[in-house]
């Protein structure tokens, strides 16, 4: 474990790579604003490395835990809710649950409470911060909860428990997990012509395109998709493509010293992308997560991609029948690889009081389970993350009436996250890096510089590799 001093002045390098570059992007979670980054940084004691806190059973008396979330809008109520059903599940917990505006805007908190001593007992952080809660020294790993609870850990979505995890297990708490889908029109397609893929399988890039120029020639939208200019959906594609972000594996068989998205196959897809915006087949709306969905409310354009997150909100919001599919792959891949886990999960900070550690590990748990699983996944399209809540006669009923809400669970089922031959698909396990926030900013920042700059896919995603390189130096310095 590094020393101390080494911790502060990594948070500080953290801190100051977020402001640098405006923040990372933006998530579907809520598209409020983020505050600047506090320049403070936390004095974290350095932890005994052979010393594991115990968890204990609560006592009678009440504890008070703090709960940091970053769902914003409808899916803060439906936070709400849940938290409320467990304070009113029993006498001797009550858990104060805190809106913390964007997963960007929590994550920049949280490194900035650690210096006042106001850090919450469990924080939703997303999937890209994984790599800096594990090097923060401060969690107690989920994985060590579960083992001195006889927890059964073999319930949760392989692909989901892979993503949190390390060489010991879940280190975070599954809890709201989604993935990247294409919603469509069914009524335009109709008119134009164009089928959706089969189910259970995606389109190539050459087939989204061709089955784009036929709605756009038949005049049923002025445009056949709206995009936004997003970091994660270059992420997504990519690892439907079987390609990789980082070496390393993906930063999983090693700390990722480089960034390999600016390979042949990066280039491909970005090129994609890009292309989509650049030949008329979507409006150039920047990095946006909203101004996508009104396009497509308004009947302008005939598909746009999106969470699975968004389904409640998109089928509510909509005027019209809404249909849903995987997302695609490029050309060279051949066929579809899967998709990586989005969204965020829960992770127990050590507060050095075992009431409270206690008492956490107890909201962590219900919050996982079943019955907690199924509202929150009919309340807003995160999908569950136990597998053994497909026979729940309730979600079948609900999944019966609401087939777009089983797409994200079908693409996400079909994801194998081993390989043919018994090795990990490195690919959709996701990438890990420290500063993975900052660096997904650089791909939209290379957006820009295709779109508004005139420079070639390779030439944009080489500087924003180089850029990334350099974040990756920084960080990986203070384990040297």
């Amino acid at each position: 474990m590094f020393a101390k001093q080494w911790l502060k002045t990594l948070l500080l390098v953290l801190i100051v790579a977020l402001v640098a570059c405006g923040g990372a992007e933006e998530t579907p979670a809520t598209s409020t604003p983020a505050p600047a980054a506090a320049t403070d940084v936390p004095d974290v004691e350095e932890p005994e490395e052979d010393e594991e806190p115990e968890v204990e059973e609560p006592s009678g008396d009440v504890v008070t835990i703090e709960f940091w979330h970053a769902m914003g809008g409808e899916l803060g109520e439906v936070v709400d809710e849940l938290v409320g059903r467990f304070n009113d599940s029993q006498s001797e917990i009550v858990v104060n649950a805190t809106y913390q505006g964007t997963y960007d805007d929590t994550y920049n908190a949280l490194l900035a409470a650690f210096e006042t001593g106001t850090e919450p007992n469990i924080i939703q952080n997303f999937d890209l911060a994984s790599q800096t809660m594990i090097d923060t020294g401060r969690l107690i790993p989920a994985h060590q909860l579960m083992a001195d609870d006889n927890y059964d850990s073999s319930i949760f979505v392989p692909a989901v428990a892979d993503y949190y995890g390390d060489e010991n297990g879940m280190v975070a708490m599954a809890f709201n997990s989604s993935t990247p889908i294409l919603f469509y029109n069914p009524a335009m397609f109709e008119e134009a012509g164009v089928e959706p893929p089969a189910e259970g399988t995606s389109w190539s890039t050459s087939e989204m395109l061709a089955a784009c120029d036929q709605i756009l020639e038949s005049g049923v939208a002025p445009n056949c998709i709206a995009l936004g200019q997003v970091g994660w959906y270059f992420e997504q594609i990519l690892a439907n493509s079987g390609g990789m972000y980082y070496n390393n594996n993906n930063g999983r068989t090693g700390r990722a010293t480089e960034v390999t998205f600016n390979d042949a196959m990066g280039v491909e897809v970005f090129d994609f992308l890009t292309g989509l915006i650049a030949n008329g087949y979507s409006p150039n709306l920047g990095n946006t997560w909203t101004d996508t969905d009104s396009v497509f409310f308004a009947e302008e354009a005939a598909m746009v991609f999106d969470s699975t997150s968004g389904a409640r909100g998109m089928q509510d919001g909509a005027s019209f029948e809404v249909g849903t599919m995987f997302i695609p792959y490029v050309d060279s891949a051949g066929d579809r690889n899967g998709v990586i886990i989005g969204g965020a999960a829960l992770w127990l900070i050590d507060s050095e009081d075992d009431a409270q550690d206690a008492a956490a590990w107890q909201f962590m748990k219900f919050m996982a389970e079943e019955e907690q699983q199924a509202t929150w996944h009919t309340g807003t399209g995160y999908f569950p993350v136990r597998t053994d809540i497909s026979g729940n006669a309730d979600l079948v009923a609900f999944w019966d009436e609401n087939p777009n809400f089983v797409t994200a669970i079908n693409q996400l089922e079909s994801t194998a996250t081993m390989m043919d031959d018994g090795s990990p698909n490195y690919a959709v396990l996701g990438g890990r890096a420290g500063p993975a926030p900052a660096i997904r900013r650089f791909i939209v920042e290379a957006y820009s510089s295709v779109l508004d700059d005139g420079m070639t896919a390779q030439e944009a995603l080489d500087i924003a590799a180089e850029k990334a390189n350099q974040e990756l130096s920084d960080y990986n310095s203070f384990f040297e």
